[in-house]
């Protein structure tokens, strides 16, 4: 058995929404219902949820290791640092 589930959203996060939901290939209800059940789920550690660029872990190089969020951050806090 379903149940329905309505949520009110500003204009602009529906847009949003909508085109990641797209990009995804998943329409807007299916995209929704897999935040939800990743979320509820546990599959989400809070640390993942904190950042947007955990899906491009590795993808970059930063000297001799592989960049993750916390060595990006610390180069763009020194970088801006510097900027000072």
């Amino acid at each position: 058995m379903t149940k329905i589930l309505t949520v009110r959203l500003p204009a602009e996060l529906h847009d949003r929404a909508e085109a990641r939901a797209l990009r995804l290939g998943l329409d807007r209800a299916k995209y929704v219902r897999s935040l939800i059940e990743e979320d509820v789920s546990g599959a989400r550690g809070k640390e993942s949820r904190r950042f947007a660029s955990e899906d491009l872990v590795g993808i970059y190089r930063l000297a001799p290791v592989a960049a993750d969020n916390a060595s990006v951050r610390e180069r763009l806090r020194i970088r801006t640092a510097k900027r000072k």
